[in-house]
């Protein structure tokens, strides 16, 4: 995933993450790209709660980056679910897959403006 910023994206709140490449080389797990259906809220016993569409755009066994209709604040704890699974081969290990449902914090966020609607592109980290 190519996490630099073009010229329709706009930072809101906080910056994006530093990815130079000596933080890329960081990262614990390398990351697999998909385009699976989500839904995903706010984890919390609160009474209704709205419920936001998106796509997981790209995973790890560490987090994913998910693009919601919802923008949701760094520190803010999701339940993401998958609802239509991507095309995978038999031949991944459980490990290798996109986890189908999971608690995870909110580490970073961006808003992805485009002519027709504006979304909202989200780091996660998997909460175990």
């Amino acid at each position: 995933m190519d996490l630099q910023p073009t010229g329709v994206d706009i930072f809101i709140g906080e910056q994006m993450p530093d990815m130079t490449m000596h933080n890329i080389k960081k990262r614990i797990a390398p990351r697999s790209l998909t385009d699976a259906a989500i839904t995903c809220r706010p984890y919390g016993s609160t009474g209704a709660v709205r419920t936001s569409d998106g796509v997981m755009r790209n995973y790890s066994s560490g987090g994913s980056y998910i693009e919601t209709t919802d923008s949701y604040p760094s520190g803010s704890i999701l339940i993401v679910r998958m609802v239509r699974y991507p095309t995978m081969g038999s031949f991944l290990a459980e490990d290798d897959r996109p986890r189908s449902i999971c608690l995870a914090e909110v580490k970073w966020r961006q808003v992805v403006a485009d002519e027709t609607v504006t979304r909202y592109g989200i780091g996660l980290r998997y909460l175990d």
